[in-house]
Formats: C-alpha cells, sequence, structure tokens
C-alpha cells in the first residue's frame, strides 16, 4: 500500500546513512580540538580520525566569530603531524575582538559528506537566524532526477540546536515547497535521522508532505525489520522562498527505546536531507544533499587572563642505536596547547608530537633523534602557550655512535647467505644476537624475527629491495 511505499524514501536515506557511519567505524570526527593563548594571534588545533583526515580531498576549516558579533570567520587548517592514528591540522589567526572571547568550531567537507560542530541557538528561536546555523554543505545544482520542479532540487543544508530543540533547512533550487500535484501526485521533503550508536537499525526523519489520511508534517520513525512507519513528534515549519525550516523536540528522539543519548557516546548525529515523489506508478526519490556527521557543540574560550604551563617528567634515554628518545610531559591550567613544542639536542631543534591530549591533567610529547658521533649532547625542552614560555633545566646526555651495515647480521662486512643462517641460529636455536641488534633488523620493523630471514632470502636470491630500504 501507499504507506510501505512511503518508507522507501526512509530506507534510501537509512542505506545512504550507515554507509557513512560504517566508512567512520563510529568514532567522533574530530577527536579533540584546542587553543593557544592569544597575544595578537591565536593557534587553534584539532586531531582528526584518520578516515577523514588521510582523504586530500577534504577541506578543513576552522570557524571562529566575537561573541558580540552576528557574524563568523573561516580559516583553513593544514596538516600538522600525523601520529596515533590522528591527523592534527592547525591555523592561526589574527585576535581582535572587543570582548577577549572567541566562539569557534570545526567543519570538514568533502565531496558527498560534512563533519561539523555547530552554533548553539541557546534561545530556541524560529526559524533559527542564520549565524546560527552550522552549514552542511552545498549540493549540485540541477541534479535532482525524474522531478516535477527545481523544488526538488536541494542545494543546500543547515543545521542547528537547543538545549530542548533539533533544527534543521534545506534550501532548494526555486519554487517553494509545494506538497502536491492535483490529487494523485504528492512531493516530500525531509531530513533523516540517525544515531550511531542506537542499539537497533530504527531511523527517523522530520518530514514536511501532507498526503491525505496517510502522512502530515511531523517526526517519524521507521524500522526496517516489519516496515513500520510511525509518527512520533511533532515538528515546526516555517516556508521563506526557496528555505524550509524544520524543528523537532529533542525528546522525542531520545525517548525512542533505542535512542542511546543526547548526544550519543560517539559525540555526533548523522542527518541525511532527501527529497521524493509519490504518485501512482509509485515512488522516486528526487536529490539527496550531503551526509552531515553533526555534531551538536562548539567552543567559548576567554583569553583575558592566561597562566603559566608547566613541563614535567622530563626523559632523554638511548633506546635503540644511533638514536635518542625523549619524552616530557606539558599540561596548562587554562588548557591551552603548544604553540611551540621544541626538544634542543645538541645544535638542533626537533618538533614534539602527543598522542590522547588533556592539557589540563597533563599530555606526554615525545620525538626520537638520531646522532651521527659519539660525545655529549646537551638538550632541555622548550614549550609555549602562545603567550608564555617555559623550559626545562639545561641537561646532557653521552651517546656512543655505531656503524653498522643492516641487514649485517654476522657483522663481516657484507651482506650474504651467512647472515640468513646467523639470524635463523638466532631465532629458532638461543644463538648470539646481531651486533648491533639492528643490523639484524632487515625489514625496519623495529623486531628481529622470521620476517627478517625472508627479507634478506628476497633481497639475496630474486632481487628484492635492500635492507631497510
Amino acid at each position: 500500500d501507499m504507506k510501505k511505499v512511503i518508507t522507501c524514501m526512509t530506507i534510501i536515506s537509512i542505506i545512504v546513512s550507515v554507509g557513512i557511519l560504517a566508512a567512520q567505524e563510529e568514532a567522533k570526527p574530530f577527536a579533540s580540538a584546542f587553543c593557544s593563548a592569544a597575544t595578537d594571534s591565536v593557534q587553534f588545533d584539532v586531531d582528526i580520525v584518520d578516515s577523514i583526515g588521510m582523504d586530500s580531498s577534504v577541506t578543513h576549516q576552522l570557524i571562529y566569530r566575537d561573541p558580540t558579533v552576528n557574524s563568523w570567520n573561516e580559516s583553513m587548517m593544514s596538516e600538522l603531524y600525523h601520529v596515533c592514528s590522528l591527523y592534527t591540522f592547525s591555523t592561526t589567526i589574527e585576535f581582535n575582538t572587543s570582548s577577549w572571547q572567541l566562539e569557534w568550531y570545526n567543519r570538514s567537507e568533502g565531496d558527498s559528506a560534512v563533519a561539523t560542530q555547530s552554533p548553539k541557538n541557546s534561545g530556541d528561536v524560529f526559524p533559527v537566524p542564520l549565524y546560527l546555523e552550522a552549514d552542511l554543505g552545498a549540493d549540485s545544482v540541477g541534479d535532482a532526477e525524474n522531478a516535477a520542479g527545481p523544488f526538488l532540487d536541494i542545494v543546500h543544508g543547515y543545521a542547528s540546536y537547543s538545549d530542548t530543540k533539533l533544527y534543521s533547512r534545506l534550501v532548494n533550487n526555486g519554487g517553494g515547497f509545494p506538497t502536491n500535484s492535483g490529487f494523485t501526485t504528492y512531493f516530500t521533503y525531509s531530513v533523516g535521522i540517525v544515531d550511531p550508536d542506537a542499539s537497533d537499525s530504527i531511523a527517523y526523519a522530520m518530514i514536511y508532505a501532507n498526503i491525505p489520511m496517510l502522512l502530515s508534517p511531523g517526526l517519524y520513525a521507521f524500522d526496517p525489520t516489519d516496515s513500520s512507519f510511525t509518527k512520533i513528534g511533532d515538528i515546526s515549519t516555517h516556508i521563506s522562498g526557496n528555505s524550509l525550516s524544520m524543528s523537532c523536540n529533542i525528546s522525542d528522539l531520545t525517548s525512542q527505546p533505542s535512542w542511546s543519548d543526547w548526544p550519543p557516546p560517539s559525540g555526533f548525529i548523522i542527518l541525511a536531507p532527501l527529497t521524493g515523489t509519490q504518485d501512482l506508478s509509485g515512488l522516486a526519490s528526487n536529490d539527496f544533499g550531503k551526509i552531515a556527521l553533526y555534531l551538536p557543540e562548539s567552543h567559548t574560550t576567554d583569553f583575558e587572563f592566561n597562566e603559566t604551563p608547566n613541563l614535567s617528567s622530563d626523559t632523554v634515554q638511548e633506546p635503540a642505536i644511533n638514536t635518542v628518545s625523549a619524552s616530557v610531559e606539558y599540561s596548562d591550567p587554562d588548557a591551552h596547547l603548544p604553540a611551540i613544542r621544541m626538544f634542543h639536542f645538541g645544535t638542533e631543534v626537533y618538533s614534539m608530537t602527543a598522542c590522547e591530549k588533556d592539557y589540563i591533567a597533563g599530555t606526554l610529547f615525545e620525538t626520537d633523534v638520531t646522532f651521527d658521533s659519539t660525545g655529549w649532547y646537551q638538550y632541555y625542552f622548550e614549550f609555549s602557550d602562545g603567550a608564555e614560555t617555559v623550559t626545562t633545566t639545561l641537561d646532557s646526555i653521552y651517546v656512543e655512535f655505531s656503524e653498522y651495515i643492516p641487514g649485517d647480521a654476522d657483522g663481516s662486512g657484507t651482506v650474504d647467505i651467512d647472515d640468513v643462517v646467523y639470524l635463523v641460529n638466532y631465532i629458532f636455536s638461543s644463538g648470539p644476537p646481531p651486533y648491533p641488534l639492528e643490523a639484524g633488523d632487515a625489514d625496519c620493523s623495529g623486531t628481529v624475527d622470521i620476517d627478517d630471514v625472508v627479507y634478506l632470502i628476497s633481497y639475496i636470491f630474486s632481487g628484492g629491495p635492500a635492507p631497510c630500504e
């Protein structure tokens, strides 16, 4: 019947949404985000999961404003470093506000999807003012299929939230938002909503439509296991020209047995805009907008006062041949990121990186450096929160440089079958280890094992890559 046909529209939205969700493996797109202290500029960093950060076609933005101004600025972010399955992107902006404050959030956009944090519509104003909406991305103009008019062609999407409401806005290609043409053709405009942490496959949608005795504007739940399609709440709607604004109660979502929490533990929901046409020949989906990983959160930072950061637990050691490992814990009572994070070793300076970051509790920064001569090396750590610089006491370490040939396990000066025999004896018969041990690590994996034997055999007999190439 027509009711079940209509549900196909939501099924399509679910399929697209779940595809995006699977690609992200339910990881929060922005693992962490921080800013430095302010002088005449402020640095912002965001840690982005590999699945988004590694895609060179995705652009990353900082969106920011003085909270006293109803407009936003944008700054493109560039890759700072990659470690621990996270890409750290960074940008530095001029600091010039009348309030000493900045509100800011992060946004990443690809060809078919957007991950974005969002301004908060704290006053529950409806329709939502433009400056309180997050941009969910533009969709190609004229790509609607089998559409009765440009009104079924989605060209842009937006979203916002408050403590009690979720808001969305669709922009089409013209013609307003008619819901029917005569008595046999009906048009639907919807935004699918998926909880990535839901305990089942139920999805939801805010739908604007008017099909007599069947479908009216509202918030609907769709259960693909039994094809049930149920209205679970009312929505507010507002049409202005080619913009359709809709809002629903967050409580109508969270009251559903399968809904996890608000926001979900993964930190985001998935929004999927869709238009469709129902006539005597059946249902046709006309257009999809960009899929959005929507994070209902933003940041407001007060820069008027600043406390000095702290360095502790600094360690420098020689864990591997011709290599020094350095680490130090950086903490900042204001949670400011380190705009400078340097290890000074001898006459050289090296940048340091960190994995999981909690600057108030303390974050471990690390780096490995190589040296090429025996002797004493002076070292110290230098960090800055952007306004205050701190250093550790100057210290020194004595290191010995060892020359070796990668793959020359027996130390003969050449790489040959004797090294294969030497490694086999060491690995399987408790024979003497290579000296230095790194000489036996032919594949540079960090360990000496059977893979190194296979690597050497390939190099010696099959023209494989040279040891540690």
